[in-house]
């Protein structure tokens, strides 16, 4: 994308894949996040803005993701 907006997407989750966000948001302290923000950190940590991250150990790269 050449433009710094950004992009509203429409996901679907598998029921274990949202528990496994849901777990995840519970680990953290209040205030907890949402899921919108639990993907993006989720996502960002893949990708290595943020470091790695165990939610989804079968993707070895943010190339994977896509």
């Amino acid at each position: 994308m050449s433009d710094s907006a950004d992009l509203t997407l429409t996901i679907t989750f598998t029921p274990e894949l949202l528990a496994a966000i849901d777990d995840w948001i519970a680990r953290h302290d209040e205030p907890l996040p949402s899921r919108e923000d639990a993907v993006c950190q989720l996502v960002s940590g893949r990708l290595g803005a943020d470091g790695p991250s165990t939610i989804l150990p079968q993707f070895t790269t943010g190339r994977d993701i896509v």
